[in-house]
């Protein structure tokens, strides 16, 4: 499969050519760093981003919070569909023929054993592991309204690449998170 590149083919075999002339074996091989800082009362948090955004968090009150903000897993399961939403954007302008994604849209659930964070006494083995076992639920995909028709496997193509590049799915993946999610496309066959 090759992808038309246009005017901007000169420009990527130089690139391309730099690179490989150094020794690199990417074009891009951009290093992210991110950075927060934080702190806390109780169970709530507040923690500041390098970037200037804010996020607070707390628990249930059964759990000895007041439940004003996001529990701190929830906000992983929030940073899993923000990434992939943008990793599938990114896949999709990439594929070859290009997908025409019109929006997606993501109903996910995380589960993992509540007893080990508050068991107690502390000096004791823990009941169980408190780690995000599975990630399960749907993803709804959409195509553009001025595209033709889609196909579901173009959409698991769409769900592999999206997997296999996203940096929060992957980091999941790794720690032993296993993924139950079926990715559908919406009113068509």
């Amino acid at each position: 499969q090759r992808v038309w590149l246009g005017m901007w083919r000169p420009c990527i075999k130089r690139a391309a050519s730099a690179c490989l002339s150094r020794g690199q074996t990417r074009l891009y091989s951009t290093q992210y760093e991110y950075g927060c800082t934080g702190s806390g009362l109780g169970a709530r948090a507040t923690v500041s981003f390098v970037t200037g955004h804010e996020v607070k968090t707390d628990l249930p009150s059964k759990l000895g919070g007041k439940d004003e903000h996001p529990q701190p897993v929830e906000l992983v399961l929030a940073g899993l569909i923000g990434c992939e939403v943008s990793t599938a954007s990114f896949v999709a302008r990439h594929m070859v023929p290009r997908f025409p994604l019109g929006s997606i849209a993501f109903d996910y659930r995380a589960s993992r054993d509540g007893s080990a964070p508050v068991s107690l006494p502390l000096d004791v083995e823990l009941p169980a592991s408190p780690v995000i076992r599975t990630v399960t639920g749907t993803v709804t995909v959409t195509v553009a309204p001025s595209a033709g028709e889609e196909t579901q496997d173009r959409v698991d193509e769409l769900k592999r690449h999206t997997g296999a590049r996203c940096p929060v799915h992957r980091t999941l993946a790794a720690a032993g998170v296993k993924f139950e999610t079926e990715w559908k496309l919406q009113g068509r066959r």
